[in-house]
């Protein structure tokens, strides 16, 4: 095969040339055994000032791995495929850390302030404890 019959060939998988495609499949996935729901704890909290309600999350993960920091995201009802049928009202708080399992937390789908002082995070490296503090808007009735 010359070169130009070589750069012309397309992989069926894709329709597109071979090589073209090194994004997402170059990275290497990390193949690590879960050992479970890690502990935590969820508080009702409520700003002394503005009278916002809130959630406080502790979770607790003994052994988490070395040089790991949990990461959250907020998943809408529509991105997630456990509770049929979707529901508008809520969506859902995910923490993961390796190696334990990804927890979800279904919270009400108010809007989330995220201003200073409102909304933070942090992970304790002493006690491998991971809060998440966060305070909904308030809504305003006409």
């Amino acid at each position: 095969m010359d070169e130009k019959q070589q750069r012309q060939r397309i992989d069926p998988a894709t329709g597109l040339p071979y090589g073209a495609v090194a994004g997402a499949s170059a990275i290497p996935v990390r193949k690590t055994v879960k050992i479970g729901r890690p502990g935590y704890k969820i508080t009702k909290i409520r700003d002394p000032t503005t009278r916002q309600v809130g959630l406080q999350f502790q979770i607790k993960y003994p052994e988490i791995g070395l040089d790991v920091i949990p990461r959250y995201r907020f998943m809408s009802a529509f991105e997630q495929k456990v509770d049929m049928p979707q529901d508008r009202n809520y969506q859902y708080l995910l923490v993961a850390a390796e190696p334990y399992e990804t927890c979800a937390f279904k919270l009400e789908s108010n809007e989330i302030d995220r201003s200073p002082g409102k909304f933070w995070t942090y992970f304790d490296k002493d006690t491998n404890d991971y809060f998440i503090q966060l305070f909904f808007k308030k809504l305003h009735r006409a």
